[in-house]
């Protein structure tokens, strides 16, 4: 009896550490050749298998550890995704992993070519559905903003493909004898990119995401070890990157910019460490540091 129950806390460590160690399954996602009733098990169409359509299914059929693989197809993944449950989290030894091989997180729609109204010469408006925080895009870059000196509220003299946002409105210039309709013009529809809520050792990494009305990725409270690697966020209507609360993230060999208020928003008791990122201060200050712990290396 003795030498069993000496044995028994061995094999309770063995399958503790042989779970940890377990390889990691991949999810895969392809916005162009897949299907959401496909499994996911597998990166082509296999009888019952293949990838699914979206990430939000990949993220309900996923596991802790998993990786979620994105075809880079060339067309935007054109949706809002939130980590937030046990099986969006990790280990130190095995992350979860969302790698989009260079695909891009879309949160922008065309603007409907009716919605254009005349305001003056070459200048029309556009009231979006939802106002705070908007970005215009031309071609699926951000177009160039014009911004005034603090407390200037009259309409700016635009120049063609420049615009300008006042109250709820988007102004926009056209080029001589053209109509916004001639345009690929598209405003901000989706809020958040990437929303990390109480989940640890999470890598975010290879991904494009651009477009969102208020953050790209908002680490908003309680992410334990979240990794961005290698990661562009521009064009979204506050931040790249915000993170708040009591979470903690590591930014590296990420490239932030074209942002509507800052780059990278820290608040609260957060923690974050950025080394070897690019925050572009071209819109909006590189930084905006809300009493946060943050430590730049580059």
């Amino acid at each position: 009896m003795t030498s069993t129950l000496r044995f028994l806390p061995l094999l309770a460590c063995a399958l503790v550490l042989s779970v940890e160690l377990a390889p990691a399954a991949t999810v895969y996602v392809d916005n162009v050749g897949g299907d959401d009733l496909h499994d996911g098990s597998q990166s082509a169409n296999l009888g019952g298998s293949g990838p699914v359509r979206t990430l939000q299914k990949a993220l309900r059929i996923c596991h802790a550890g998993d990786h979620i693989l994105l075809a880079n197809t060339g067309q935007p993944y054109r949706e809002s995704i939130s980590l937030s449950a046990a099986k969006h989290c990790g280990t130190a030894l095995s992350p979860f992993v969302i790698d989009g091989q260079g695909a891009t997180l879309e949160g922008a729609e065309p603007v409907p070519a009716d919605a254009w109204m005349h305001e003056r010469g070459t200048v029309f408006r556009f009231h979006p559905p939802r106002s705070a925080y908007q970005q215009l895009f031309l071609d699926g870059q951000p177009a160039t903003q014009r911004k005034l000196p603090h407390n200037e509220t009259r309409l700016p003299l635009l120049e063609p493909l420049e615009w300008y946002r006042r109250d709820a409105d988007i102004y926009f210039c056209v080029e001589r004898n053209e109509l916004p309709r001639n345009y690929d013009l598209a405003y901000s529809e989706r809020q958040t990119g990437i929303t990390i809520y109480h989940v640890h050792d999470v890598l975010i990494t290879n991904l494009i995401v651009q477009g969102f009305r208020i953050d790209g990725i908002n680490v908003n409270d309680g992410g334990k070890n979240c990794e961005i690697l290698g990661v562009i966020s521009r064009g979204n209507g506050r931040s790249g990157i915000t993170v708040a609360g009591s979470s903690q993230a590591r930014i590296a060999e990420c490239v932030v910019g074209d942002n509507g208020t800052e780059q990278l928003r820290v608040e609260g008791p957060s923690s974050t460490l950025v080394e070897k990122s690019q925050l572009i201060a071209n819109t909006a200050p590189a930084i905006t540091n809300r009493g946060a712990k943050l430590d730049v290396r580059n």
